[in-house]
């Protein structure tokens, strides 16, 4: 088990060595089976007919449904860093083609300006920023959720969550140049929209106190990890909205916009929000989930990745790894772990926490 402290921000896990007298019960006490292994992605997704057949992809990555997918959880150890082609992939439907050279965002809404940027006038006309930053699907997790009690949702993740280094520039920034209505009374939200093959197609949005947080680091992201965004992860261009769902995080960005009122898309409206329990699916609670607030800043959170669920307990020295964050940009302070079911506990040491330029913790 993990415990921890946190004023609330992100952190990464980490390393300690203990003595167990006990048993491991890091989850014996809530996780009622081991979890299954996932088949990787099928080798015919390489063929010519697949909408994805051009996209590069790691074959050891585990995969739910047509689109989307996720690194086992005993491989997110390997690095602070996780490799892109590691990175999980949610994605709506099949990866769009586009050409950054002819890429294009549409800024718009309430702006004096409204103006069409291509990639090399962000470039050029912003300062080049980068963002250490955790990206989480709002479902990690949910496959042992369901274990317990089975809820909504459609994918059964296991740890929906990568981390990276983002490049590009701050969108305050371009919303400056655009000459944005700073009147928060007027200028609520940010909409995103991206260029999805999706039939419904994707918008998203985010409080614009939140898009134009001088310390929030919202980036125009076009790298990650000192590579070019690859096209699972939204090349040529995406939003990055740090310590926030990556469902607010829109790939494939092509239009801005500043409004009154959130995005009226389907998917911000009945999808990746926290619901009561007595909710399951869609049918019979309509008012009641449009009702709910869409989710934001993520919540904290821990996973063990060393020792593996189920691993035998030996007698002698046991190495347990695992990461931690937070939203919001606040830090996670400590992390404990307890190998006798919570009766104690023992802290464990930080390995790693990268702050950003304005002193946030966004990554794990």
């Amino acid at each position: 088990r993990f415990g921890f402290s946190s004023s609330r921000s992100t952190l990464l896990a980490e390393v300690k060595t203990f003595t167990p007298l006990l048993a491991l019960a890091m989850s014996a006490a809530t996780m009622p089976e081991t979890l299954p292994v996932q088949p990787p992605v099928p080798q015919g997704e390489g063929s010519a007919t697949h909408p994805d057949a051009w996209v590069p992809r790691n074959p050891a990555m585990w995969r739910h449904g047509k689109t989307n997918l996720e690194c086992p959880v005993d491989m997110l150890g390997g690095a602070y860093a996780t490799p892109p082609d590691l990175f999980f992939v949610r994605s709506h439907g099949p990866v769009p083609r586009l050409d950054a050279a002819g890429h294009t965002v549409r800024v718009e809404g309430f702006v004096e300006k409204p103006t069409t940027f291509s990639l090399e006038d962000l470039r050029r006309q912003f300062p080049v920023r980068k963002v250490w930053s955790a990206l989480v699907c709002s479902g990690s997790r949910r496959k042992e959720l369901n274990l317990i009690k089975h809820g909504g949702g459609h994918i059964d993740w296991h740890s929906a969550v990568g981390n990276a280094e983002w490049e590009g520039v701050y969108l305050r920034d371009v919303l400056l140049a655009c000459g944005v209505e700073q009147d928060f009374a007027v200028a609520k939200h940010v909409e995103f929209e991206g260029a999805d093959t999706h039939e419904s197609g994707y918008r998203t949005s985010v409080p614009f106190s939140t898009a134009f947080n001088p310390a929030g680091e919202v980036l125009l992201a076009w790298g990650m990890n000192g590579v070019p965004l690859p096209p699972d992860h939204g090349y040529p261009l995406r939003v990055l909205v740090p310590g926030v769902t990556g469902a607010r995080s829109c790939k494939w960005l092509r239009r801005i916009c500043v409004q009154a009122q959130e995005t009226d898309h389907h998917m911000h409206k009945n999808y990746y929000k926290v619901l009561p329990p007595h909710i399951h699916s869609l049918k019979g609670h309509t008012e009641e989930i449009l009702a709910a607030p869409p989710l934001y800043d993520v919540s904290v959170n821990s996973v063990v990745f060393e020792p593996r669920t189920g691993t035998p307990a030996v007698a002698g020295p046991l190495k347990v790894r695992g990461y931690a964050y937070c939203g919001g940009g606040r830090p996670v302070e400590r992390v404990e772990v307890s190998l006798d079911g919570g009766a104690s506990w023992g802290q464990a040491k930080i390995a790693e926490q990268r702050r950003t330029e304005a002193g946030n913790m966004y990554a794990w």
